[in-house]
């Protein structure tokens, strides 16, 4: 598997071949660099509307953070696991219809949020998935060594 490594500045993950990597926006619609869209099949940003892909967001210290997980319907927590650089706390949910497997980790004051969008249209990919697994275990904040 060819991978490529992306570091927005703020938040570093590994980008397998097929995939695409695309910067994320704030609530006031601004570029950020602590969100990345990495999908499946995308060629562009307009293509993340119907691929199935992964959303990482990075909290440093200063920022506040909450889980969402109450924003969302037929959650099932997950059993923790250790991939990576974190020990990710997850529960499986849908929003809006479409299946999810929501991820946190935690260290050092600071979170990690992976949202990962099972299917979309036909489009599918699964935790289980080697490049799913590739990207999770590689995400951490840029300045981690």
């Amino acid at each position: 598997m060819n991978i490529n490594q992306h570091d927005s500045g703020t938040v570093c993950v590994a980008v397998p071949e097929g995939w695409s990597v695309f910067a994320g926006t704030d609530s006031e619609g601004k570029e950020t660099q602590k969100k990345l869209f990495v999908y499946k099949n995308a060629k562009d940003q307009f293509e993340l509307f119907s691929r199935a892909g992964i959303t990482v967001c990075y909290f440093p210290k200063a920022d506040h953070y909450f889980s969402p997980k109450f924003f969302y319907d037929n959650v099932e927590d997950m059993e923790p696991f250790l991939l990576g650089h974190y020990l990710w706390q997850g529960y499986t949910c849908t929003s809006l219809g479409y299946p999810y497997v929501m991820l946190e980790g935690k260290k050092d004051g600071e979170v990690m949020q992976v949202m990962i969008l099972l299917q979309n249209g036909d489009e599918k990919i699964s935790l289980s998935d080697a490049d799913v697994q590739t990207i999770i275990e590689s995400i951490r904040p840029s300045s981690s060594e």
